[in-house]
């Protein structure tokens, strides 16, 4: 199953439900709710492995009015992309409006590996029970981690062309 996504979010806040029609300032801004995230509502219920999105995403645009997290989804909905999901393509849209960074993606649902460590079996003060950062008070942690397989990986090198040179040369250049 794959889910696609093209500027599911708009940024416009909604006024929450009135309880009574009491005269208030129509013109006030306490009250108003963030909006509800289309994008994280439709990711909550999605049991799929692929995600396409169309739009801005972290750190690509320019505008500084929704900077870092771009116009066309949530932040709660790139939080939860990046958390669960790691990034396979991602390609710039031929035609853009001028002050926009749109991109097309596709993501695919991250393998969650799960890392022990384990302490030294003569811990200093490693009573069981102790209140030391551990799963069970011997000393062992567990952290977990997203498994991305090397194919599924995008490059992790990338530079500007005027500084592109400090990655040395090309393996194909010929002096």
């Amino acid at each position: 199953r794959t889910l696609f996504l093209c500027y599911p979010d708009e940024e416009d806040r909604q006024p929450p439900p009135k309880e009574d029609d009491d005269e208030e300032d129509d013109d006030d801004d306490e009250g108003l709710q963030p909006p509800t995230s289309m994008a994280a509502a439709c990711l909550e219920h999605f049991a799929g492995d692929t995600i396409i999105h169309v739009g801005e995403l972290y750190g690509d645009t320019l505008s500084l009015d929704q900077a870092p997290w771009g116009r066309s989804s949530s932040k709660e909905f790139q939080e939860r992309l990046a958390a669960e999901y790691h990034c396979i393509l991602k390609m710039k849209l031929k035609n853009n409006w001028l002050h926009v960074r749109d991109t097309l993606s596709v993501w695919k649902r991250s393998e969650m590996c799960c890392l022990v460590f384990g302490g030294d079996d003569d811990d200093k003060g490693g009573k069981a029970g102790s209140d030391a950062s551990s799963s069970s008070g011997s000393g062992v942690e567990e952290a977990y981690y997203k498994y991305i397989p090397p194919e599924e990986k995008l490059p992790e090198n990338m530079a500007a062309p005027c500084v592109a040179h400090l990655f040395g040369p090309k393996s194909n250049d010929k002096k």
